[in-house]
């Protein structure tokens, strides 16, 4: 969650307290989650997983584990991964030049591809793992539009737009997850 919806006014950078991927290696991205997908009874920040692209296809696998096939398109050119408060996978990537979004929809029920036209460089993560503040926790897309900041949270369905700020630094947007601070944090150009 994103208090009062914006930035706060004294920047407080600190260490990503997980793994996040690198614009080195845009078709790999990483996420702390739960013990297997749908299964959050150990909590969110048990295995680290890695989403990644070969060819047109996306995969899915926790550390010691198996890739698992979860969707195929052609010209997947970004990817970034997270996991909603249920351990279903939450999957952000460029398909030729246009921002999608795989969830699982609740009003459906069920995966879903969402597109984003106008937006570059989307990103997920769960916002805050900890255990007391699943209440309070979503998962964010960050993205840059038109050189600003913004972001959708899922409590929303990724319906609601809000603009963070302008003046986004050199090389985009290329990461974003909890800092060792307490904080959702954002990294730009080449983490």
């Amino acid at each position: 969650m994103i208090p009062a919806g914006g930035l706060s006014t004294q920047p407080m950078p600190a260490p990503f307290v997980e793994r996040v991927g690198s614009t080195l290696a845009p078709l790999t991205d990483y996420e702390m989650g739960g013990v297997a997908l749908n299964d959050s009874s150990q909590g969110l920040r048990v295995k680290l997983w890695r989403v990644r692209v070969e060819g047109n296809a996306v995969y899915l696998r926790a550390d010691g584990g198996s890739d698992q096939l979860m969707f195929s398109r052609p010209g997947i050119s970004e990817v970034s991964l997270a996991f909603d408060q249920n351990m279903q996978p939450v999957i952000a990537f460029v398909q030729n030049g246009s921002a999608w979004l795989w969830w699982f929809d609740v009003s459906i029920p069920g995966m879903v591809f969402t597109q984003f036209p106008g937006i570059t460089n989307p990103r997920v993560c769960m916002d805050d793992k900890r255990p007391g503040q699943t209440a309070n926790s979503d998962v964010i897309m960050a993205y840059i539009r038109d050189g600003s900041l913004c972001y959708r949270q899922q409590r929303e369905r990724y319906q609601v737009e809000t603009t963070l700020g302008g003046d986004v630094p050199c090389g985009g947007l290329a990461a974003v997850c909890m800092s060792t601070g307490g904080r959702l944090q954002f990294a730009f150009g080449g983490a």
